[in-house]
């Protein structure tokens, strides 16, 4: 009986844990199901010269990333300086988006988090929406990234546009989030 409690607890923990990585989809278009619209002219254009570089020390975790608050938004960042991506993400309730289709390989929560790869990794996308059984990060003790401010990590530059947040690469990818938007390209 204690070998069963052991190995029932052991399964849950490996199911609770693998619920905060999800699998990825990479395009959300792919459920099948019609996709909502962003009007183009919310997501923010190219970065404005006059953008303010910040240090990226002061965003440091201590673990290889640096997370950030958007703004007066209700995302956050953590770009991960080791596997050079960044997640982007807020909650669903922040969300004034159409709800994003779910698909049918993602089981947890869809369409709050977009993910961009400064190079795209073997065999994946460089930018997705990857399925997620909970926060990538814990925005909760994180600097603010301001209105016309960047942050340069490892290939990754992120910069914000009032509320929302578009993170580029050196090859011309991007992610943008924010309450009514959200973009891969």
């Amino acid at each position: 009986m204690r070998a069963l409690r052991v190995a029932f607890v052991a399964m849950s923990l490996a199911v609770a844990l693998s619920g905060c990585t999800g699998e990825s989809t990479g395009d959300p278009t792919q459920s099948g199901a019609p996709m909502p619209t962003i009007d183009p002219a919310l997501i923010p254009d190219a970065a404005p010269a006059d953008l303010l570089s910040v240090d990226p020390v002061s965003f440091d975790t201590g673990f290889g990333e640096y997370t950030f608050r958007v703004g007066d938004g209700p995302a956050w960042c953590t770009i991960n300086h080791e596997s050079n991506f960044v997640v982007c993400e807020q909650s669903e309730a922040s969300a004034q988006y159409e709800p994003i289709p779910i698909p049918a390989t993602c089981d947890f929560s869809y369409g709050y988090q977009v993910r961009l790869w400064a190079q795209a990794p073997s065999g994946s996308a460089v930018v997705d929406m990857p399925c997620s059984g909970g926060s990538y990060a814990d925005p909760t003790d994180s600097k603010t990234l301001a209105d016309r401010e960047k942050l340069s990590v490892n290939g990754i530059t992120c910069w914000v546009d009032q509320l929302n947040v578009r993170c580029d690469n050196e090859v011309g990818n991007y992610i943008a989030l924010g309450p009514e938007i959200w973009a891969l390209h």
